[in-house]
């Protein structure tokens, strides 16, 4: 699993950037119309065989020279790992962990303060933060390597939040009331306060950290299903939870969000085509009968 640490630095020309290595692409843009990276979010994609995750807008203590919260921003991306997989390099129970962590930490404060936010608070001080942003990215190389042993560790450290358990079939409610069975669905997007909703969605997860295609995001520029309609258009499994801080209700009710296009079979206009067929083939065979019987008679 490979893991980036995004923050900014006080000073206002320290903006924000990698403090060790950078993904190979920003490919968290492509939902820049859904969320914004500075408030509370989380993206989840699996595709071809790897899962790529980013958590944004979890809040410092830190501030820049003009009084701005500083935000940070972790991204991780790795190959999938069934379901009970063991060993020292098994990436799945980290990463639930930390989503878990990240969604408790939004539940229990507006702006997501909490164990994230002490974790990498702790991780570097803020005079390493900018003399990181101040070098150039090929200078400082054992400090960023460094740096970035520190975070896997701190957050292979971590453990699930326990008001959240993210049982693969049947999730169970943090809040009072029923989990809808909507959330049992292969595509659905709900508040991230409904009953059941926070569970399910670390259930669906897992569910691509262990190798099924498809997407499950906490987004916070969404507040329903019409919302979603400049998602990018993957197939499998989907889940998307609002986070309702700027807009949307974060209790919504789940909703089920209908299959692709091209996940429908398209019985109908066959159906519709055949029929369409039977009386011009009819005709066409009348025509040959009554040009054959004209053949004949001219013959006799």
């Amino acid at each position: 699993m490979h893991v980036y640490l995004r923050t900014r630095g006080v000073p206002r020309k320290l903006d924000y950037g990698f403090l060790g290595a950078a993904p190979g692409s920003r490919w968290w843009d492509t939902y820049s119309e859904l969320t914004a990276t500075e408030r509370p979010c989380l993206l989840a994609v699996t595709s071809k065989g790897r899962w790529r995750v980013l958590i944004s807008g979890v809040p410092s203590t830190r501030t820049d020279s003009v009084g701005t919260l500083v935000y940070y921003t972790l991204v991780l991306d790795g190959s999938p790992s069934p379901a009970g997989t063991v060993g020292p390099r098994q990436d799945r129970p980290t990463v639930l962990a930390l989503a878990s962590r990240w969604l408790d930490d939004i539940a229990r404060h507006p702006e997501g303060r909490g164990v994230l936010s002490e974790l990498l608070d702790g991780l570097c001080s803020s005079a390493e933060v900018d003399r990181l942003l101040a070098a150039r990215h090929s200078e400082l190389t054992t400090e960023r390597a460094e740096l970035t042993a520190r975070l896997a560790t701190a957050l292979a450290s971590l453990s699930p939040a326990p008001s959240l358990n993210p049982a693969p079939s049947v999730p169970s409610a943090q809040d009072s009331g029923a989990p809808s069975p909507v959330l049992l669905t292969e595509r659905w997007i709900a508040g991230r306060t409904a009953p059941g909703a926070d569970a399910a969605f670390l259930a669906r997860l897992s569910s691509l950290l262990s190798g099924e295609d498809g997407q499950a995001h906490l987004l916070n520029l969404v507040s329903s299903a019409e919302d979603i309609t400049t998602l990018p258009q993957k197939p499998g499994l989907l889940a998307v939870l609002i986070e309702g801080g700027m807009v949307g209700d974060p209790a919504m009710p789940a909703e089920a969000l209908p299959k692709l296009p091209s996940e429908v079979v398209a019985s109908a206009p066959k159906a519709r085509w055949r029929a369409a067929m039977v009386p011009t083939v009819l005709t066409a065979l009348i025509l040959l009968l009554v040009a054959l019987v004209l053949v004949a008679g001219n013959w006799t």
